[in-house]
C-alpha cells in the first residue's frame, strides 16, 4: 500500500507540469518575446525586403563605399558605411548588387529605388549626388 502512495504522489507532481506544457504552442513560445510587427521586420531583414512600416530600415540620406573584395568565384563583397555585405545584400536601407560590379569596379547600389553606380572611396548624398569622400 506504501508504493500506491509513492506513484500517486509522484503523479500528482508531474501532472500539473504536463498541463503547463500543454498551454504553451510552438507559435505562443515564438510571441513570448517578439510583438508581430517585430518578428515580420526580422523576417524582412532575413529575406533581403524592407517592409513599408519599418521606419528604422528607411534609405539613408548619404552613404559611402568604403572597400570591396571582388572574387573571380565565390561571392563578391562590399562594405557600405561600414558594414559588410557578407551575410546580406542590403545595409542599411540600400540594396548592394555585389554580383553586378562592373569592370571599373563600380558597384550597382539601390537608394530608396534610385539605382547608383559607386566606386570604393566614393559617397552619395542627397544632396551632393556622388563624389569623392575626401573632397
Amino acid at each position: 500500500m506504501n508504493n500506491w502512495k509513492q506513484v500517486l504522489f509522484i503523479l500528482s507532481l508531474c501532472a500539473p507540469l504536463t498541463l503547463a506544457a500543454q498551454e504553451y504552442s510552438e507559435q505562443s513560445m515564438r510571441t513570448l518575446f517578439t510583438s508581430q510587427q517585430e518578428r515580420q521586420d526580422i523576417e524582412g531583414v532575413r529575406q533581403g525586403n524592407i517592409s513599408s512600416g519599418d521606419q528604422s530600415l528607411s534609405a539613408p540620406s548619404s552613404i559611402v563605399i568604403n572597400g570591396m573584395v571582388k572574387r573571380t568565384n565565390g561571392k563578391s563583397v562590399v562594405w557600405v558605411n561600414g558594414k559588410s555585405t557578407l551575410d546580406n545584400s542590403m545595409v542599411d536601407g540600400v540594396k548592394v548588387y555585389s554580383k553586378s560590379i562592373k569592370s571599373n569596379n563600380k558597384i550597382p547600389v539601390m537608394i530608396d529605388g534610385q539605382k547608383i553606380n559607386l566606386k570604393p572611396g566614393e559617397m552619395w548624398s542627397e544632396d551632393a549626388g556622388v563624389s569623392d569622400v575626401g573632397d
